[in-house]
């Protein structure tokens, strides 16, 4: 009996000291702790000029504010969408409001797959070797069909919105990587990598596909970390973003709290969580509370707690179509 009391001792203090230890570094990482983002500010040798930044997905929303923010810090930035129009109408504010740097603007549709739209990504790459980046963030994707739709059982999803989540979530993101990481080696220096995701990784019901190709970008960034450690390229930083719901961006346009912040305040969240130590996290404390929380509850509950978010959900959708 002695043996036995002296292990439960022994596994109690292991897991209060693992729950100490989790609870210390989330207020570390949330609240003490400053970005390590200007890490990746350095200039090239033959040059004084500011580093480059190349925003996927930045016409509006989470994108375009990624771009103010890190503009705010001095980085030249290229912008990517697939409207040329609005691209360059953000290039023209950001151009206004930053008249000391240089913007670019490439134009892709990321919701294109094949050889062909593989080929058009290595020439977009190939026009910026001229530039010294730093900083790549993976931002493109949607959760919406090519209707504008979101919520389909998977039976009833047409096979072209198939193909569109997964290629604007999932290939065009993993191509994009790939031929951007050459430019974020080639000068040596300290190189960010960070990537979108969402906490529908969990499994959302009615958002199969989009649950499917977020956790792909996950692991995708996951296992792409690991791998630059494996290589010894100890000064590129690869980060998971874990998203939860945001204002401010197309499909939302409702009045921001505190576990739905806006496009702004999010993109500021998520650079001030650069340098932190973790392969994947939440932008905000609020969110990351949530993602916390989510990931440690039973099965059972966690499936209620999702289908009763995605219910919540698709009402508030009805209700804002109806008011429309």
């Amino acid at each position: 009996m002695h043996i036995y009391l002296i292990l439960l001792a022994l596994i109690g203090t292991i897991w209060a000291s693992l729950f100490i230890y989790k609870i210390f570094s989330f207020i570390y990482i949330y609240f003490l702790r400053r970005s390590k983002i200007l890490v990746y500010h350095h200039h090239h040798h033959n040059s004084s000029a500011p580093p480059w930044a190349i925003i996927t997905g930045s016409s509006d929303g989470i994108g375009k504010q990624y771009a103010y923010e890190l503009a705010k810090l001095n980085f030249n930035i290229v912008l990517h969408g697939r409207n040329a129009t609005k691209l360059h109408h953000v290039r023209t504010e950001l151009h206004d409001s930053f008249p000391h740097l240089s913007f670019r603007v490439i134009v892709a549709d990321a919701s294109k797959s094949g050889p062909e739209a593989t080929s058009h990504i290595k020439e977009i790459v190939d026009s910026l070797r001229d530039l010294h980046v730093t900083i790549l963030i993976n931002n493109v994707g949607t959760g919406g069909h090519i209707d504008g739709s979101v919520y389909s059982e998977i039976q009833d999803t047409p096979t072209e919105d198939i193909d569109h989540l997964i290629n604007l979530n999932a290939r065009f993101p993993a191509h994009f990587t790939r031929a951007v990481v050459s430019l974020l080696l080639s000068h040596g220096g300290p190189a960010l990598i960070l990537t979108m995701g969402s906490m529908a990784e969990f499994g959302m019901p009615q958002l199969s596909l989009y649950s499917a190709t977020k956790c792909f970008d996950m692991a995708f960034s996951r296992a792409l970390r690991m791998e630059m450690m494996l290589a010894g390229r100890k000064n590129v930083e690869v980060l998971g973003i874990m998203t939860g719901s945001v204002t401010g961006v197309t499909h939302n346009e409702s009045q921001s709290t505190l576990l739905m912040p806006d496009s702004a305040a999010f993109a500021r969240a998520a650079i001030e969580r650069v340098g932190c130590g973790e392969d994947v996290v939440a932008a905000t404390w609020a969110q990351g509370i949530v993602y916390k929380m989510v990931g440690a509850m039973p099965l059972a509950l966690r499936d209620r707690s999702l289908e009763a978010g995605v219910k919540e959900d698709m009402e508030m959708r009805e209700r804002n179509a109806k008011k429309a």
